[in-house]
């Protein structure tokens, strides 16, 4: 079978398919044939050294996945069979020697999902991350409740997409955050109730002139009161125009890095306004047995009812890692970037 590996840890430009021994199942495990496997940020971190899981020489890729089962582990205690559609929870397997990115695999039984009925198996593979993403940071971390006004900056991507069907789900009204036109036109049409534009470089404006600009926008959108929720992807400078067009008790959830300027935060508006400051990561879902079952219920829920719905950017071949991952560092695409062996 093929599968992608990074062959050195230090040097990103080592990802080569090779060809490699599709071994049986364990105890505890069944193998998969992967029929889609979604392409996370993580994954680009992962090749560079730069993702808090840190690669080895020879180590595999793929945060998340989805295919058919195909074989077993002897005495392997899973209700689940051979021909099955499933999915893998991200998280749920060690990605240096199992990663998803290869045409075959075997994971552990208890990290299985059951596939949600009415989507291929060419899109299946893009879903959890984003979408157990988006449900944890929201609903987990951020407490959204209806009627609540939610800012998702970053929201082109698959998580900021889910967020927005999520928000939308649940009664909330969803604010996006993008850097052009052709993408605040498409969110729209996506489910964002409205978008502001900001620029993606802080040298082509004042960030004075940035940050009034989106409090501006945010005051109007809210009847003068300020958002409720933040899911923020981004981080860096910009972080004191989210403090600043919260209302008082807001809350922020900051689950990504895509700005590695620090943070600008006064402690005293946090204290007088009575702001929360928060940090998510997906496994604070997933290693949660309740609310991991929780979220998979509401988001296969979701999909049933058609309220969630994958946006795909676009899908390559498994011969196409190169082309993916090249067009997942350039920041064009507008949803998920999926592989299919």
């Amino acid at each position: 079978m093929r599968t992608l590996i990074l062959k050195s840890s230090t040097n990103p430009e080592s990802l080569a398919l090779i060809e490699s021994h599709r071994s049986p199942p364990k105890k505890g495990e069944v193998r998969i044939k992967l029929t889609s496997i979604g392409l996370n940020r993580g994954d680009l971190l992962y090749t560079q050294n730069r993702y808090f899981i840190k690669p080895d020489s020879s180590s595999r890729i793929g945060f998340e996945g989805a295919g058919i089962i195909d074989n077993i582990g002897p005495d392997t205690d899973t209700s689940f069979e051979i021909g099955d559609r499933v999915g893998i929870a991200p998280m749920g397997f060690d990605v240096i020697t199992q990663g998803c990115l290869a045409e075959y695999g075997n994971y552990p039984a208890e990290a299985l999902i059951s596939s949600p009925h009415g989507l291929n198996d060419k899109d299946i593979g893009a879903i959890w991350m984003a979408y157990f993403t988006a449900w944890g940071g929201l609903i987990d971390a951020g407490n959204l409740i209806k009627g609540e006004t939610v800012v998702i900056t970053a929201a082109s991507s698959s998580v900021g997409i889910a967020a927005i069907q999520i928000a939308n789900m649940v009664g909330a009204t969803p604010i996006a955050t993008t850097t052009s036109e052709d993408k605040a036109q498409t969110l729209t049409k996506l489910g964002a109730k409205h978008v502001i534009i900001q620029s993606k470089d802080h040298k082509t404006s004042k960030p004075t002139d940035q940050i009034n600009h989106y409090v501006d926008e945010i005051l109007e959108y809210t009847s003068n009161q300020g958002s409720d929720l933040v899911f923020d992807a981004v981080a860096g400078p910009m972080s004191h125009a989210l403090i600043k067009g919260s209302k008082r008790e807001g809350r922020i959830i900051i689950h990504g890095m895509l700005d590695r300027l620090p943070m600008d935060i006064h402690a005293g508006v946090l204290m007088k306004r009575l702001l929360t400051l928060k940090g998510y990561t997906v496994d604070q879902t997933l290693t949660h047995n309740t609310n991991k079952e929780l979220a998979i219920n509401a988001i296969r829920n979701g999909f049933t009812s058609k309220q969630l719905k994958p946006v795909i950017a676009k899908h390559f071949s498994l011969d196409q890692f190169d082309q993916a991952f090249s067009y997942l560092q350039s920041n064009l695409q507008i949803g998920k970037i999926v592989i299919n062996p």
